[in-house]
């Protein structure tokens, strides 16, 4: 009789030896590799990894590099022979920190991306292997099987209880069975050696990979975590976000540069119109036009200059004494500076809002396949039930002779082929959420559950997708700004927020990301002052905000350089 295990199906524990090709007894002591391990072995025998570790390090040396260099620059500036500069090199000042310190980030986040690739490649190779595995041991213990029937028929035949067809038949199957578990074992060699290569591990060698069945929880509850952890973690979209801060900081400095070079009466109205919610960019650049305007008129007519020996006055031209960049000079080749980069700062908030949307529909597709796949697994583990219970009735009937062998035969190729449909099921169910884990950025790495799918009490996943949750897992947000202005130049610099008044906060602290204070609280409308060190990359720091003693909400500083983003999100009660 064919017994069936039903834990076999469902992977209570799937652990395979893939060096089965090898006759027995020539078998050298197996290495048993978990899927962790693998991930381990493929990560330290990648190339590709290794130069993206050694990016990270370079870029690491180049943002120290960029900062040496503004201070060295700011020093050259103090001296008493110190050159003008014009708006180009101010802005390439400026910029080298933020943009040293972008592609540094830029170079993390590639890594973090590449190792994921690399996981959801070797789960592929692991898988596979797995599977055609799996595949081959049916198709063994079928061959086997059939071995056994056809000497049972031979054996018959010598006492004339069985005809010449029947075993002639059997034999036939024996020959099928035979080339059957050919080609499974053909494909397990392949894979084996497509596995090896990946973890430089000998494919000759002798080696056992072993995995244990696992889940992930998929409801539109976690599809929205899923699309939150993109949010954060996503390469592509990461980049745009850093290009759009990075376009507004330029923005933001070059209109300190602008103030700082040409007086904040002359920027005056500029400034408001670039504080309005909606910008006219038709009336912004007829008002940028006559700020130029303004500007070259104050370098045109003439000096009228006393001569203190002889009594008289000699008038001077203005632009014999214009300075290499005073006025219209100081934006050399680049008088539209301000508005191209205000231009290519919406530019970049089109391209993050673009990005994040394609994520966010990414992110569902890959879930809905998902479901599929879980949908496809649950039905073939539902067969595999059903066809046992029909085997082990039609294996009683034929014990005692109420069915005859090819009725048998036909129960327990049923049987065969539901345990190949659902060894088949399982793993294109880990192929899928292998694959949303790829586009989720590897939100589904905290969850995973241990044990089989509970395959009769799965969410069918037919309700409609509703509106994305304002902040999954979070409170209400509210949306504030953060400016660090210098209060010693170049060594303190100061930190204030502005955040609406709703909020009802009534001062606030900024700390690391683990939680330690720097500094202590401060009123809202006050000044936190610090080293400019400590305010050199906001994003790694957070700002808690307090109603009297009570810690009532928490934001991460969006932005480069001295200015930017504040979303503030209002903390639940109990968090």
């Amino acid at each position: 009789m064919r017994k069936l295990q039903k834990g076999a199906v469902a992977f209570v524990a799937a652990a395979v030896i893939v060096q089965g090709l090898m006759p027995s007894g020539a078998l050298a002591e197996e290495r048993r590799i978990t899927l962790e391990e693998a991930l381990k072995l493929a990560a330290a025998e990648s190339g590709e990894l290794a130069q993206s570790r050694l990016q990270v390090q370079a870029k690491t040396i180049e943002l120290t590099q960029a900062q040496g260099a503004v201070t060295n620059q700011s020093e050259k500036d103090s001296s008493l022979l110190a050159k003008p500069h014009s708006l180009s090199q101010d802005l390439g000042i400026g910029l080298k920190v933020p943009e040293a310190r972008k592609v540094l980030g830029e170079a993390k986040r590639e890594l973090s991306s590449k190792e994921l690739q690399l996981r959801s490649e070797v789960e592929k190779l692991f898988f596979t292997m797995l599977q055609a595995a799996e595949n081959a041991a049916l198709l063994e213990q079928k061959w086997a099987q059939a071995q056994k029937r056809l000497t049972t028929l031979e054996t018959k035949l010598k006492f004339g209880a069985a005809g010449q067809e029947g075993a002639d038949k059997q034999k036939e199957a024996v020959d099928r069975a035979q080339s059957e578990l050919k080609v499974a074992r053909l494909a397990l060699k392949s894979a084996k050696l497509q596995l090896g290569e990946k973890l430089g591990i000998d494919p000759e060698s002798a080696f056992m990979a072993e995995a244990k069945p696992d889940y992930v929880v998929l409801t539109q509850e976690q599809l929205w975590k899923f699309v939150a952890h993109a949010e954060k973690h996503d390469f592509e979209l990461y980049k745009d976000t850093e290009t759009r801060k990075m376009a507004e900081e330029k923005v933001h400095l070059t209109r300190k540069l602008y103030s700082a070079k040409f007086g904040e009466k002359d920027m005056r109205l500029i400034e408001a119109m670039y504080s309005t919610p909606a910008m006219d960019y038709e009336l912004f650049m007829a008002n940028y036009d006559n700020l130029l305007g303004e500007i070259k008129r104050k370098w045109e007519g003439i000096f009228l200059i006393p001569v203190p020996i002889v009594p008289i006055i000699l008038p001077i031209p203005k632009v014999v004494l214009q300075g290499e960049y005073d006025g219209l000079r100081y934006f050399d080749d680049e008088p539209y500076s301000l508005p191209v980069s205000m231009l290519e700062a919406d530019k970049a908030r089109l391209k993050e809002q673009d990005t994040r949307k394609k994520l966010i529909n990414k992110v569902k597709k890959s879930y809905l396949d998902a479901k599929t796949a879980e949908e496809a697994y649950a039905q073939a583990l539902k067969l595999v039930d059903t066809r046992k219970t029909e085997l082990e009735a039609a294996s009683k009937k034929h014990a005692v002779g109420w069915i005859k062998d090819d009725e048998f035969e036909k129960a327990s190729q049923a049987s065969e082929e539901a345990q190949k449909a659902a060894i088949a099921g399982y793993y294109a169910y880990k192929s899928a959420l292998s694959a949303l884990n790829v586009v989720s950025a590897g939100a589904l790495d905290s969850a995973w559950k241990p044990g089989t799918l509970p395959y009769l009490a799965i969410d069918d996943g037919l309700e409609p997708i509703k509106e994305q949750p304002s902040e999954p897992g979070g409170g209400r947000t509210f949306s504030g700004k953060w400016t660090v202005k210098d209060a010693v130049e170049g060594v303190t610099g100061e930190l204030t927020v502005q955040v609406p008044k709703e909020l009802g906060a009534t001062a606030f602290a900024l700390l690391t990301k683990d939680g330690r204070p720097i500094g202590g609280k401060v009123p809202l409308d006050g000044k936190l002052v610090h080293l400019n060190v400590v305010f050199a990359d906001m994003s790694g720091l957070k700002v808690q905000f307090y109603k009297d003693a009570e810690v009532i909400a928490e934001a991460v500083p969006d932005g480069y350089g001295s200015s930017g983003a504040l979303p503030v999100t209002l903390k639940g009660k109990g968090e």
